[in-house]
């Protein structure tokens, strides 16, 4: 797989065309070049050389917790139910007297 990112001002420093990069890494800021209306990203994934659906892709998934690793998520599973069950299940809402 391969994406294509199209209307940015500039890439973030280090990063050129064909370049490997990590989710979460910052590659670059939003412009507004060609025709486009106004500042946003046009995002593209490939298989090759043609373009899906982005919402379709099936890449393969995490590694597995074993042992020790498994054994700490499971802890902090429990511990983050624990005060989910603890919160106050109503939700307050702010509303003025002509709102209502």
């Amino acid at each position: 797989y391969k994406t294509a990112y199209a209307h940015m001002s500039r890439y973030a420093r280090g990063i050129k065309p064909g370049a490997k990069v990590r989710q979460g890494q910052v590659i670059g800021y939003v412009g507004s070049t060609g025709r486009s209306t106004g500042p946003h990203l046009h995002y593209e994934v490939l298989r090759g050389e043609r373009r899906i659906n982005p919402l379709r892709v099936r890449i393969a998934g995490g590694r597995k917790l074993k042992g020790k690793m498994l054994e700490k998520f499971k802890r902090m599973v429990a511990r983050v139910d624990s005060m989910r069950a603890k919160a106050p299940t109503t939700t307050r809402v702010a509303a003025n007297e002509a709102s209502q």
